[in-house]
């Protein structure tokens, strides 16, 4: 079976070694890098980028790290032209206990708000832990704007935040709202900056953990005001 490139394959190794001294990857403290690149190329670490696959089990069905291996292969030459920046994007994600990436697409459901409040909390690093959440369309189904409420205890308070969306596409998740609620921590949820626009990628950093990787590898991010 053909191989992804040595040095291709290096440095996918070498971004893995930087992200795991940022505490990604936790969960395969026992693994090398190259061991942990080996399970994300054959499938057995994978992540889900739509809410719903989660809720329907369904996250199984896409083997992304096999897709990846074998856009490697295929497009080798491309890939060898990617910045440090792209090779992080890439990997990050299949870490799902440190990264929440959502289509901007959605599916326009009564469960959508809660399920994405649930993917945030995962990966809050323990600082946001909401109990008891609901949501519910604050707008008519026909509107082109929709605005879905989502209602949590929280420090034993009751709150709510609200998910925007134009149509069916995710335009704000309510980010701003819930970093004023973990203020008092350390961290604060950031939106990373895409070439995609259909991706929505979210990470909870301190801020000097943020400068770091802007200034170390070239991250960018959505700056909530």
């Amino acid at each position: 079976m053909r191989m992804v490139d040595p040095e291709l394959r290096k440095r996918f190794v070498n971004s893995i070694e930087y992200l795991r001294k940022m505490s990604f990857f936790q969960d395969y403290s026992d693994l090398s890098s190259e061991e942990i690149l080996k399970k994300i190329f054959n499938g057995e670490i994978n992540y889900s980028h739509r809410w719903w696959d989660e809720k329907e089990k369904s996250i199984y069905g896409a083997s992304h790290g096999i897709l990846l291996r074998e856009s490697l292969m295929k497009y080798e030459k491309d890939w060898m032209e990617k910045s440090d920046t792209e090779i992080d994007g890439t990997l990050i994600v299949f870490d799902t206990k440190r990264i929440l990436e959502e289509d901007a697409e959605t599916m326009l459901d009564e469960e959508m708000g809660r399920a994405i409040l649930e993917r945030l909390a995962r990966i809050s690093r323990g600082v946001f832990q909401p109990t008891n959440i609901s949501s519910r369309w604050l707008t008519p189904s026909a509107s082109k704007w929709l605005i879905q409420e989502v209602s949590f205890d929280f420090r034993g308070r009751r709150h709510s935040i609200e998910i925007a969306l134009l149509h069916d596409y995710i335009q704000d998740m309510g980010l701003r709202e819930l970093n004023e609620l973990i203020e008092d921590t350390e961290y604060q949820d950031y939106q990373v900056k895409c070439r995609d626009i259909m991706r929505i990628i979210v990470v909870v950093l301190t801020k000097e953990e943020a400068e770091k990787l802007e200034k170390e590898r070239g991250w960018s991010f959505e700056y909530l005001v």
